[in-house]
């Protein structure tokens, strides 16, 4: 007679460490998902620095090249 109480028990107990399982992975995934929203962000304002960086030098070298050729005679 104690075999039925033991086995739904130990059912109980299964069940139990499943939920506490499916908790932990819902903690992490909701970490995993914050870390990725600020890479995103990160990588968002790194792209806009090099765009930045990348006109920048543009208007440079062609800054140089026009004082360049306005010397020649």
């Amino acid at each position: 007679m104690n075999e039925p109480i033991t086995q739904a028990q130990d059912h109980d107990r299964r069940i139990g460490r499943l939920e506490g399982i499916a908790e932990q992975l819902d903690r992490r995934l909701d970490s995993m998902e914050r870390a990725i929203a600020e890479l995103r962000q990160d990588m968002h304002r790194l792209g806009r620095w090099i765009i930045g960086i990348q006109i920048t030098t543009l208007i440079a070298i062609g800054t140089l090249l026009f004082s360049i050729l306005d010397k020649l005679p």
